[in-house]
């Protein structure tokens, strides 16, 4: 699919020492006479009552320790949590929460047999926020419409995400985004966004369409991060016109758009529009 610390405050001998001064009494300056005969009771009396004190100052810097565990480093997202199978993580404040994603559908025409249909797309965010929030950008930008699936391999993938306006296409070329990390494996039905190299992702993106039990998982070690998945219409997704495989030129859809397409690949199929949908009113 190539297209183009918190550290823990521990005592040393000279804090554990300092930690005993209370109340302008040095306890570290006792002389060995001193804390013999009449002055070994308050002195003994002191000594437990710093003690107590020290007990507490460790105590407090453990907690502040821990509880520094639980917050954001301020920006970002922390370490991912695997709990149960779910990919799930933590926001620092300055980002907000995670969305839960969005469904987004797909009307596409000239399917075989000039058939039209649609394809719900769901995003997950928790599996790849860069790559939504770049395919979010292309959505309520119009970027779809009329777009072709150039590239249809099956029983692997079918690959689209180049405008069929050159003009369009080139303002979004120059604008890559970074790699997210691979949290999902390339299952039938997910989502994924090609890339030429690392940090190279910018408007093509392909559906994973093979039916081999593991799917397309040999991708995942090359860097390709799903992002979301079909949760309806994986029907119409194996409809989409297949007849010229790989023969497109990418970089004549670059130059000419669909003026290229149209005369050379009449058939291929392509995007009529992609809105949003709330994808749990459409369930019957």
């Amino acid at each position: 699919h190539r297209s183009e610390g918190d550290e823990e405050e521990q005592l040393s001998e000279r804090d554990k020492k300092q930690s005993f001064e209370i109340q302008g009494a040095d306890m570290t300056k006792i002389s060995k006479n001193s804390i013999m005969g009449n002055d070994r009771k308050s002195f003994g009396l002191v000594f437990i009552a710093c003690s107590v004190i020290a007990l507490l100052v460790l105590l407090s810097s453990v907690n502040n320790s821990n509880a520094h565990t639980l917050r954001s480093s301020g920006s970002g997202i922390n370490e991912d949590v695997v709990k149960g199978g779910a990919i799930k993580r933590e926001l620092g404040a300055k980002d907000g929460n995670i969305s839960e994603g969005r469904s987004i559908s797909f009307e596409i025409a000239n399917l075989k047999g000039g058939k039209t249909g649609t394809v719900v797309i769901k995003t997950h965010p928790e599996w790849a926020p860069i790559g939504v929030e770049r395919f979010d950008e292309l959505v309520d930008s119009g970027f779809w419409t009329d777009c072709r699936f150039f590239r249809v391999v099956s029983n692997f993938m079918d690959q689209f995400g180049i405008n069929g306006d050159p003009k369009v296409q080139a303002k979004w070329r120059d604008k890559p985004i970074k790699d997210d990390k691979v949290l999902t494996t390339n299952a039938r039905g997910t989502v994924t966004f090609a890339t030429s190299g690392p940090n190279t992702r910018t408007t093509q993106i392909f559906i994973n369409t093979s039916d081999k039990p593991d799917g397309n998982k040999f991708l995942d070690s090359q860097g390709f991060s799903p992002f979301g998945e079909v949760v309806s219409g994986m029907d119409i997704v194996d409809e989409i016109y297949s007849g010229y495989g790989e023969s497109p030129k990418q970089g004549q859809i670059q130059m000419k758009g669909n003026v290229y397409l149209k005369k050379s690949f009449p058939e291929l199929s392509y995007i009529v529009k992609a809105e949003p949908v709330d994808f749990e009113s459409l369930k019957v």
